[in-house]
């Protein structure tokens, strides 16, 4: 299965706006399965991004990032994601291709520089993992969340939204069918909250200038298109804000879509 993504953030913080824009095919070819696991082999195919990067470092960081795929992971039957599978003869594998890579950039000892911090970033299991799902769109590919029942006194359902600048946020929310019984349902998940302290003392180091921090909200908000009849998602989306007032604002746009 092929899935066209495009993935928009939005950062306005210390007076200072960006906007980066980045659209992608990814290829998610079923590997091995068995009655309860299945492994998928996950190939990413980058159409662009804007702005283009211009820093020299943040540049070959990005042509690194890219040769983390083809990449293969475990699910559950349900397809929940479980682990990165065989990451060591991956690392191999990756380190093979960083090597051939460099060699190519003016300043052969800068990059070995570089692509040696990244291989420390990579090289545990575990750190390599968080930081994937540091990625916007895995957030939302690998959420598969049950229907909540509103007359059972549950919590709802947790989704876990992590981000490089801030860290991972837990949005406690609800899912719902906006429309029951048709050919092609979609579910709903919304998510009203607050940053935990630790996310903030984390974010106040990064911020010069004073904001109220008691008026700082999150909000979370996907949709899953799931088709009754060939039994499999057409489309994702989510939008993420984290807000205070005018002074901070964060926001990611993702929209997951299979191509015919």
């Amino acid at each position: 299965m092929v899935f066209e993504i495009i993935e928009e953030t939005n950062i306005l913080m210390n007076g200072f706006q960006k906007e980066i824009k980045t659209r992608f095919n990814i290829d998610f070819s079923l590997y091995n399965k068995t009655e309860d696991e299945r492994i998928y082999i996950i190939n990413k195919e980058k159409i662009n991004t804007l702005p283009v990067q211009e820093n020299a470092f943040l540049k070959v960081i990005e042509e690194l990032e890219m040769l983390n795929y083809p990449i293969k992971i475990k699910t559950d039957y349900k397809g929940h994601f479980m682990e990165i599978e065989d990451h060591e003869s991956w690392l191999l594998e990756w380190n093979e291709k960083a090597d051939k890579l460099i060699d190519k950039f003016d300043n052969f000892e800068k990059a070995k520089e570089i692509k040696d911090y990244y291989y420390n970033l990579i090289k545990d299991k575990e750190a390599f993992t968080a930081n994937k799902f540091k990625e916007p769109y895995w957030n939302l590919f690998f959420f598969n969340p049950p229907i909540d029942n509103v007359n059972l006194p549950d919590i709802g359902t947790i989704l876990n939204w992590n981000i490089k600048a801030i860290g991972l946020i837990p949005c406690l929310g609800r899912t719902t069918v906006l429309n029951p019984g048709a050919k092609e349902i979609i579910i709903s998940f919304d998510s009203y909250q607050r940053l935990s302290n630790n996310i903030i003392e984390t974010l106040k180091s990064k911020i010069r200038r004073d904001v109220k921090w008691d008026e700082q909200t999150v909000k979370l908000h996907t949709e899953s298109h799931f088709d009754n009849v060939e039994k499999k998602i057409k489309k994702k989306s989510a939008y993420f804000q984290f807000l205070i007032k005018e002074e901070i604002r964060y926001t990611e746009n993702i929209t997951i879509t299979l191509k015919n």
